[in-house]
């Protein structure tokens, strides 16, 4: 069955207004948050609900059709596709719970936006595990399927960790609900139960094991009080230190990264290479001892007090370097992560994403990621020229994957320029046997974002 037959099958399944094959609508989808070049897909199919979604996939395994899931489009070339269909989530942007009373949790679709969902809390006194900071229009389901980092992660970990279960589409059209609601006669209020957790499979897997339609999560009351403080280091080793030092203390509910380049995004003088933004919350007192118990550990390890501002501003800006800031006739870019490294590893691919970037010319660019209890997130932000600075920018990104993820203790995240090279070759091969099975059982027929896990004559 070629495209032709199956569009308007697709219009019947969501409505003819939710389909588009023209070429305008094709060419706004061909691109996502990064240099990559433009890639168009056939169709795009913004589903309603998930029973369109259950019958679009039904369709598509039927067909062999290819599929890729595109939330917010803040990924590097996981929600954009060369063919078949690109479903579009952003029509499934409903706030469908709020538990305040009683287990305390929110059941969202998975196209409802963060920004949303936050401002919706606020009123009522709560507050997500996190929040991603990559301005307002990523999306729930989509920060499941990156496994969910951001401001807040050193005191709930990443929001992966607190969901409750979700709803998630297999490539073949089941229905599937995991957590205690996947038992008949339960809510989401509890992840674990008797049996296996299958949540697991889903996080975090970009795309490639189902679409995930509904998300519950954990809620938390919101703290009265808030406190920010930067803390300004010269070398890496008092940066390290000092990172330790707040760990034990357990002061910081958030602990930001960022460097002296922060300055050319936001037109400031930074007077320290690298830069602890720390936020701490409680009562007032609380937050005074909190605020001097890093004071303490500034003076212990050669640091420098920088105030309140920069914490606050990097806090409330929500992916202020990559979206408020920008320059004009700049595009910008998240184009390297290390989702997860060790602290120890952090002073390496700091130098060299700085070395390799100044190599190639791209001096618009500022480090940017989480530290939490032993682990951060770091990823660099580069403002470059479209299209002259293109070519450059994908050389170096590449070149910069290469150096990170040689480092011991640095694992790779989402946005790198190959998921087979960076996320598939380092694993030990028993553990991609059963990644492989799964995703066999799943999707037999290889039609969900396939190039996240490519079987490429891995099996052996």
């Amino acid at each position: 069955m070629n495209m032709s037959e199956i569009i308007p099958l697709l219009r019947e399944i969501v409505g003819a207004e939710y389909v588009s094959d023209d070429p305008m609508t094709l060419l706004v989808y061909s691109r996502d948050y990064s240099s990559l070049p433009a890639q168009k897909a056939q169709v795009i199919v913004l589903p309603g609900c998930t029973e369109e979604v259950s019958e679009i996939m039904r369709l598509a395994n039927k067909t062999g059709t290819p599929v890729t899931v595109r939330g917010g489009a803040t990924t590097a070339a996981l929600s954009t596709s060369k063919e078949g269909i690109i479903l579009d989530l952003n029509r499934m942007n409903k706030i469908l719970k709020i538990d305040t009373e009683g287990s305390l949790y929110l059941t969202a679709q998975a196209g409802c936006a963060i920004y949303t969902i936050t401002q919706e809390l606020d009123k009522l006194g709560f507050i997500l595990a996190g929040r991603p900071m990559f301005g307002p229009v990523a999306s729930i389901g989509s920060w499941v399927n990156t496994v969910g980092i951001g401001g807040g992660c050193n005191r709930y970990g990443y929001f992966s960790e607190n969901i409750t279960g979700i709803e998630v589409v297999l490539p073949t059209g089941e229905i599937v609900r995991t957590g205690v609601n996947s038992l008949q006669n339960c809510d989401p209020y509890c992840r674990y139960t008797h049996a296996s957790d299958l949540t697991g499979i889903f996080v975090g897997s970009r795309g490639s094991m189902g679409v995930v339609t509904e998300v519950s999560t954990r809620i938390f009351p919101k703290e009265p009080c808030a406190g920010f403080i930067t803390m300004g280091y010269n070398t890496d080793e008092d940066l390290v230190r000092a990172t330790n030092l707040l760990f034990k203390a357990d002061v910081a509910e958030n602990i930001d990264i960022n460097d002296w380049s922060l300055g050319k995004f936001v037109d400031m003088e930074i007077p320290a290479k690298h830069m602890l933004n720390v936020v701490v919350q409680g009562v007032q007192a609380e937050v005074d001892r909190k605020l001097q118990v890093c004071r303490d550990i500034i003076a212990q390890t050669n640091g420098i007090d920088m105030g309140p501002d920069i914490a606050a501003l990097i806090f409330y800006g929500s992916g202020l370097t990559a979206y408020v800031y920008k320059k004009e006739g700049y595009g910008h870019l998240v184009f390297c992560d290390s989702y997860w490294h060790s602290i120890d590893a952090y002073p390496a691919l700091y130098e060299s994403f700085t070395r390799i970037l100044d190599k190639y010319g791209l001096h618009m660019n500022c480090i940017f990621g989480w530290f939490m209890k032993g682990v951060g997130c770091s990823f660099p932000i580069v403002a470059y020229k479209e299209p002259d600075d293109r070519d450059a920018m994908n050389a170096a990104w590449k070149e910069i994957c290469d150096e990170w993820f040689a480092v011991k203790d640095s694992a790779p995240g989402m946005s790198v320029t190959s998921p087979t090279n960076y996320n598939l070759d380092p694993l030990r091969p028993s553990y991609y046997w059963l990644l492989r099975k799964i995703k066999d059982v799943v999707d037999p027929k290889n039609i969900m974002n396939s190039k996240v896990i490519p079987s490429a004559g891995r099996m052996d």
